[in-house]
């Protein structure tokens, strides 16, 4: 072939892309469903003609998922109200299960509406998208519902045994795929976990037969608490050693036997050794172990179901060309993404597609497209936004020559020793109680807080989660100052003045933060905080659904008393039943912990998670219906404390790890491969050209840097007016795991 036909064949193909045949309206929406699906992590199953994508599509509309979600909000609120009801808000129970029918039916709905564009042949009796669980959830609360209103009608009182399955709606909302991860997690774990505590149980059980044949002949011996014969009933001695493995009753229960003879103490400690600290210990490694391979496959299912969405979408909008390569040209992304973002500009559109184009050929590849969900995520700015506010409204003095030597004073990192130094000084004086520096101090804090709204702007300070810390302390402190001298009534209140001490000793959180190695133990608890929504959410199920129970058995069976109530030996505290007479569950006044209605049950089921006099609690609704009550604290003790927060403790343990491994990593494998294409073309927000002439910022502290930006990074010479905010804070844990594989995964890709 000559070099003429070669140099036709290459302009026909290139024109051939770059003016490719327009696509319909519905192959884009279609194309744009997918993408929306692969950024918002949706698994769509969804049939493909026009009608079920419109159907789909306003199944996602934030409407429709935010009137189920209120739904199922109402629906578990309704415990405050139903029988037994915190005080004084009670309703009448044809109320309560009115509005339960009318959100039952919203729920109903929101599943028929996905029945409408399913791809499932079988819709109702698919196990996926959580159709099946919803389905049955509905039709059982229906007929708890009919049965109990037959049953009131004719005078008959009857169990609402459904309302536990309430917090099962919770995990199935469209918005809780975390949740229903952290549950799926838990299920996944419970096999290997059930191995273990079959074996603790066994050893507990073991321990117990031994302690009845050892003790019961001993008629000498009796408990201290109440006078009872010292372990000569085995289930009673189940019990006790049982809790015994939670350290709650030792060395109490422990001391009748050791007082009668010390040998006796090494049954114990043989029995802690191994109940305790082995099978514990080995509790928490197999939770962790499972815990990190399930979240492995948690994250590499979520990256498959994005990349399958893109790569369905780049199926629509490619072009072949005719030596076979796929390749989609700039106007059909255009269209594209004026679908996706019908809000954003075309030049924002355009600087997406400039950041994705690596090649700069005028089209993008399969594998370049995988990136766009990535790209979406990330918050693009105009650069006037990042201007200081003075810059823009004084440009004149912001730009001479004293204004200058205060941006680069307060950039520079001696500024922030300097402040440091300061919080230590207050701190002494504090401690000293030299009240009367506190106003230097104060208006030295607050001058530092104008100087960084000057040179960085309202918005660039504001985004700093420390600058918004010292910002509240030092108003609040600064409000309590003046109401103080304004109002002596106020000043003379030792809770005003409480409160003013703990804002000023707050202040010593921001030297932590300047020391590198706290600095990833504060990542790691912000990280933390936004992924505890999550588990959050898991104990609030179990506390629910365990608080239902608790007040099905124990409603009514301990009333509180007045705090002022002054009881003798003759007129004990009884919590409103004799059968608590003697017990240490009265004498220590604990008749609030009560299952009378939903607060009061949370607040019971909190103190039994922390486990520190639980056993006393539970004794005490044992004392007032039977010993079989034991069994739902044990069943609650199992599930939440050892299995769900071990999980907790396995996922602050593997965050923690994966926070100090991508703080040692260097930045090519911190950042995605979009993220580093941002940074090289000078599109991080941190390059706006209104820090060009702010000099010498490398020698600042890290925070300091960040605010500011690296003005000695390489820019476009025509760098255009939008720029890209690149998270630089802490992400879920989640977050992070998928942004490692897929960095793991553009590594291996570029291996090939």
């Amino acid at each position: 072939m000559s070099y003429e036909e070669t140099h036709r064949d290459m302009l026909n193909e290139r024109l051939n892309i770059d003016s490719p045949p327009p696509l319909s309206d519905e192959d884009l929406r279609l194309a744009a469903t997918y993408v929306n699906d692969a950024q918002n992590g949706h698994r769509g199953n969804f049939k493909n003609d026009p009608k079920s994508v419109k159907l789909y599509n306003l199944y996602n509309n934030p409407v429709c998922i935010w009137t189920s979600h209120i739904a199922v909000g109402v629906l578990l609120a309704l415990v405050l109200f139903e029988d037994p009801a915190v005080p004084n808000i009670r309703l009448d129970y044809w109320i309560t299960m009115w509005v339960e029918l009318v959100c039952v039916c919203v729920i109903f709905s929101r599943l028929a509406h996905q029945a409408l564009f399913s791809s499932d042949e079988n819709f109702w009796r698919s196990k996926l998208e959580k159709r099946l669980p919803i389905l049955l959830i509905v039709l059982l609360t229906l007929i708890d519902m009919t049965l109990y209103v037959i049953l009131s009608n004719i005078g008959v009182t009857s169990v609402r045994w459904s309302r536990p399955l309430r917090p099962l709606l919770l995990i199935c909302m469209d918005r809780a795929k975390q949740l229903r991860g952290a549950f799926k997690n838990i299920l996944l774990t419970l096999p290997d976990i059930i191995t273990v505590l079959t074996l603790f149980l066994l050893s507990v059980a073991f321990f117990a037969l031994m302690s009845l044949k050892i003790f019961q002949n001993r008629h000498d011996l009796f408990f201290y608490s109440d006078g009872q014969p010292y372990m000569h009933d085995y289930l009673d001695n189940f019990f006790h050693l049982y809790v015994l493995v939670t350290t709650a009753n030792f060395p109490d229960v422990m001391m009748p036997a050791f007082d009668y003879s010390p040998w006796f103490g090494l049954f114990f400690i043989t029995y802690l050794i191994i109940c305790l600290y082995l099978f514990m210990s080995i509790c928490l490694a197999t939770i962790y172990n499972n815990f990190k391979e399930h979240l492995k496959e948690y994250v590499e299912d979520t990256v498959r179901e994005k990349q399958d969405n893109l790569h369905l979408a780049f199926d629509i909008l490619k072009v072949d060309t005719e030596n076979g390569r796929e390749q989609l040209p700039k106007s059909r992304w255009m269209s594209l993404m004026r679908i996706v973002h019908p809000n954003r500009l075309d030049i924002e559109h355009s600087l997406l597609w400039d950041v994705l184009a690596i090649h700069r050929t005028g089209h993008i590849s399969r594998r370049e497209f995988l990136h766009v969900a990535n790209l979406l995520d990330i918050q693009v700015l105009e650069v006037k936004d990042r201007e200081p506010e003075c810059q823009r409204w004084f440009p004149r003095c912001f730009s001479s020559k004293f204004s200058r030597i205060i941006r680069r004073t307060v950039a520079h990192r001696f500024f922030r020793y300097f402040v440091d130094l300061a919080v230590v000084a207050n701190a002494v004086c504090i401690a000293l109680d030299q009240d009367d520096a506190e106003w230097f101090f104060m208006a030295l804090f607050v001058l530092e807080i104008l100087l960084k709204f000057y040179v960085f702007g309202l918005k660039k300070f504001f985004h700093s989660a420390m600058n918004i810390f010292d910002f509240v302390l030092i108003v609040a402190a600064l409000v309590i100052n003046v109401i103080e001298l304004g109002w002596t009534s106020i000043s003379n209140q030792s809770g005003a003045l409480d409160f003013l001490l703990v804002l000023r000793l707050l202040r010593l959180v921001r030297l932590v933060y300047a020391i590198e190695r706290f600095r990833i133990v504060l990542k790691t608890i912000s990280s933390i905080g936004r992924s505890l929504v999550t588990y959050g959410g898991v104990l609030f199920v179990f506390f629910y659904v365990f608080a239902i129970i608790g007040m099905e058995i124990f409603s009514g069976k301990v009333h509180p008393e007045p705090v002022t109530a002054n009881r003798t030996r003759e007129h004990p505290v009884l919590c409103g039943n004799p059968n608590l007479t003697g017990t240490q569950f009265a004498a220590n006044r604990y008749c609030n912990n009560n299952f009378n209605d939903i607060l009061h049950s949370f607040v019971v089921l909190f103190e039994l998670m922390v486990v520190n006099q639980w056993h006393v609690i539970a004794e005490g609704f044992v004392a007032v219906t039977n010993q079989a009550a034991r069994i739902y604290f044990i069943i609650y003790h199992l599930l939440v404390v050892i299995l769900v927060l071990n999980i907790f403790s396995a996922f602050i343990l593997e965050l923690f790890m994966l926070e100090y491994t991508i703080s040692k990593e260097p930045a090519q494998r911190r950042n995605s491969l979009v993220e580093r294409r941002i940074t090289v073309m000078g599109l991080d927000e941190d390059q706006s050209p209104y820090l060009d002439d702010l000099e010498d910022l490398d020698t600042g502290t890290e925070e300091d840097i960040e605010m500011a930006g690296d003005s000695t990074r390489r820019r476009p010479e025509h760098s255009p007016a939008m720029r890209f905010r690149l998270s630089k804070g802490a992400n879920k844990v989640e977050e992070l795991l998928q942004k490692m594989y897929e960095i793991g995964q553009e590594e291996e890709d570029s291996d090939v």
